[in-house]
């Protein structure tokens, strides 16, 4: 998101230690009215809203206060984390109805369930929202996982530990009756690139999540500004973020 040499790590920390892991790690919720079962070109999405944004990152679990407002920039501009100061960005974009997190300290391992909590955390906070998380890291071992979760409880997390094993997806919750609740049908999921006849290994799981998105995808965000904060994290968030991408 930035380099390194912009801003300081935490304290006791080397700022340009590169990390051990890479990826992206992505969070989105979509609030009503939602989209029409169908309806081509993904939600209208309104300019972005700064001042909302930051208020977006204060509610977050991962951190405790935000340290710095950076410039804005488009959502292309956003490159994945490199070094450690870089762990401590979070950039948001709040465009209407959309609001997209990309929170590198939300990325999970075998023992690392910082997206779970922040997911409960904000079903708590907006019963009312689609909840979209997409996680795609490489920690020695490829880790995929994509989850939605809609209001009133309905959940479909799809997870892979090791990209090496092409039958290594574990998938949790229905995802038929997924579509059936977003009033999604087959020939419409399959053309998205969703395939409920197709083994777990050959569904694209983060197509799933589009269509709950109402058909938005990261390309539809190229173009578009979002918010870049340096925050403090929490105690609890310093250890997950060693833990994750630094290999500790």
């Amino acid at each position: 998101m930035t380099s390194a040499h912009d801003h300081d790590a935490p304290t006791g920390t080397d700022p340009d230690e590169e990390l051990q892991a890479w990826g992206t790690v992505e969070l989105t919720l979509l609030f009503p009215p939602f989209p029409a079962p169908g309806e081509a070109g993904g939600p209208v999405l309104a300019l972005h809203d700064p001042v909302r944004a930051r208020q977006v990152v204060e509610a977050l679990g991962t951190v405790e206060e935000i340290v710095a407002r950076l410039p804005d920039r488009s959502w292309e501009d956003l490159p994945e984390p490199e070094t450690r100061a870089d762990l401590d960005l979070v950039a948001v974009g709040c465009w209407g109805r959309l609001v997209r997190i990309v929170d590198p300290a939300l990325g999970s391992s075998f023992t690392v369930l910082a997206m779970d909590e922040e997911i409960a955390r904000q079903r708590k906070r907006h019963p009312e929202a689609r909840i979209v998380a997409s996680i795609c890291l490489e920690l020695g071992v490829g880790h995929e996982e994509d989850t939605v979760q809609l209001p009133g409880g309905g959940r479909v997390s799809a997870v892979r530990w090791d990209s090496s094993d092409p039958d290594a997806w574990r998938v949790h919750g229905d995802p038929a009756e997924m579509l059936r609740v977003l009033g999604v049908d087959r020939a419409v999921a399959v053309d998205a690139g969703f395939d409920l006849d197709a083994e777990p290994r050959e569904r694209l799981w983060r197509q799933l999540g589009s269509l709950a998105l109402g058909g938005f995808s990261s390309d539809d965000a190229d173009g578009r500004q979002v918010s870049v904060f340096r925050v403090r994290r929490t105690e609890q968030t310093e250890g997950d973020l060693e833990e994750v991408w630094m290999g500790e």
